[in-house]
């Protein structure tokens, strides 16, 4: 008898040739039903039989000994209300006297002005479109169930509006992202209405994640692809820039004397997972040698994940000491493999894209900070991907605009566990008088911040469920 090792199952010896495999203990894990979240407010229903079946056979009253609870969670469509804002005038009584006139309450401020939603409505709105993807019209039918007719035109007013109002909010994070120094960029294609003709082409939305820790997600909208978008988008910048191997992005790499920018400002980092694609597709024609590359790939990924609770400065040490090598036996292969295959196979396209960026794939080794890959950005562009399936298309620029303002917002907050809709309800409330100079401090992260320090300080009350 074989002794398995501790968490195991033990196997006894078998004379046979194949070899004893020794498999982890199975954990059980207790099925049935959770109860139901305590948060939720509960409605008693008493069931009860009537009064008069409360008398036995002997004609003796029935005594209660107790009751069995049923809990059902239920549902009931989202309830809609109207703030009524009562102001009263004040005068003084003496009829004679104009020393101080009528004293009123002023008018509280709305998020867009002259706007008939108020900034509970507005955020619901924002939520449902650009967080879970639920076009306008479909919102306007929803609406319309309910007795509530409001029309999608009048909801694109309130996201232009809002977005107007989120704007200071939006370069404020913009500068945030650009003021770091490593930047990771990805974009997809969105189709746009095209004037006022039936005519659709397409335009670009770019995703960029950035700032401390890579905690903020950036959308930016433009018409094409043409290299124009991001050179200005990222004019000031200067650091690390992830991405894939986009030609437009080649100028921000290259001297420009009419900006003044400096050799190296802006620093190419490649994206290995979209190397690994290539030979991902190369495994149809050539397994072998495709396979050969992905495990060496792969070897660079398993150091990642081992270091990813490191701090910067200990994963360059590791990087140094283990990615290196492999890098320098991923070059050997690939300089090996590039004449035995025909030009136009995938193998050799592969092999290609990966010497044709070689440098920028080694950049990530610099610095203990950086990504081996742009899959944060690539996760950035998935809300867009699910949303063009639902609302198709964008109705102009100004709605591409509008759309990239917004949506910068919601992914945001949903990457940082933020409620997005208390989130945006409360900042459009506060936004238009908040000081200039304290604008960070609506920011999500400061907010959330902010949110916590004051729930640390209140008391704790004592749950009266028990």
């Amino acid at each position: 008898m074989l002794e398995a090792d501790k968490g195991t199952v033990s196997v006894q010896e078998n004379p046979s040739p194949i070899e004893n495999i020794v498999v982890k203990e199975h954990v059980r894990h207790k099925h049935g039903r959770s109860p139901l979240p305590e948060h939720l407010p509960r409605i008693d229903h008493m069931l009860d039989i009537a009064d008069d079946k409360k008398v036995c056979a002997c004609g003796k009253a029935l005594k209660c000994i107790g009751e069995d609870v049923t809990e059902r969670i239920d549902y009931q469509p989202s309830s809609l209300h109207v703030n009524v804002y009562h102001r009263p005038k004040h005068v003084c009584p003496d009829s004679h006297c104009d020393g101080c006139g009528v004293k009123q309450a002023p008018t509280p401020e709305g998020p867009i002005e002259r706007c008939e939603a108020d900034a509970g409505m507005l955020a619901h709105v924002i939520v449902e479109k650009y967080e879970h993807h639920t076009p306008l019209t479909r919102q306007a039918e929803k609406l319309e169930r309910q007795n509530v007719p409001i029309t999608r035109g009048t909801m694109c007013g309130w996201m232009e509006g809002c977005a107007d109002v989120l704007q200071p909010l939006y370069n404020l994070k913009l500068q945030k992202v650009l003021g770091h120094d490593i930047v990771l960029n990805d974009d997809t294609p969105v189709k746009m209405r095209y004037g006022s003709d039936p005519g659709i082409k397409n335009a670009r939305m770019w995703a960029t994640v950035g700032g401390e820790d890579l905690r903020y997600t950036l959308y930016n909208f433009t018409t094409g692809r043409e290299k124009e978008g991001p050179l200005e988008f990222f004019l000031k910048y200067r650091g690390y820039f992830v991405a894939d191997a986009y030609p437009g992005y080649d100028k921000l790499f290259k001297v420009d004397v009419t900006i003044d920018r400096k050799t190296g400002d802006i620093i190419c980092v490649a994206c290995w997972a979209h190397a690994r694609r290539y030979f991902v597709d190369a495994q149809k024609t050539a397994p072998r040698p495709a396979m050969e590359a992905l495990i060496l790939i792969s070897r660079l990924y398993k150091i990642e994940k081992e270091a990813k609770a490191f701090s910067p400065e200990e994963r360059w040490a590791v990087r140094q000491k283990e990615s290196k090598p492999i890098l320098d036996r991923i070059k050997i292969w690939l300089d090996t493999n590039l004449p035995l295959h025909l030009p136009q196979s995938p193998m050799r396209q592969a092999i290609n894209y990966s010497l044709k960026i070689w440098k920028e794939l080694n950049v990530y080794c610099e610095d203990g900070r950086l990504p081996i890959d742009n899959n944060l950005a690539e996760n950035a562009i998935r809300p867009i991907a699910l949303g063009r399936k639902n609302w198709l298309f964008v109705g102009s620029e100004t709605g591409g605009r509008t759309a990239a303002i917004l949506m910068t917002f919601c992914v945001t907050c949903r990457k940082n566990k933020i409620d997005t809709w208390t989130y945006l309800k409360d900042v459009l409330q506060r936004i238009q008088s908040h000081p200039v100079s304290r604008l960070h401090e609506l920011l999500p992260d400061e907010w959330q911040a902010a949110r916590k320090n004051l729930a640390s300080s209140l008391p704790v009350l004592k749950n009266s469920r028990g």
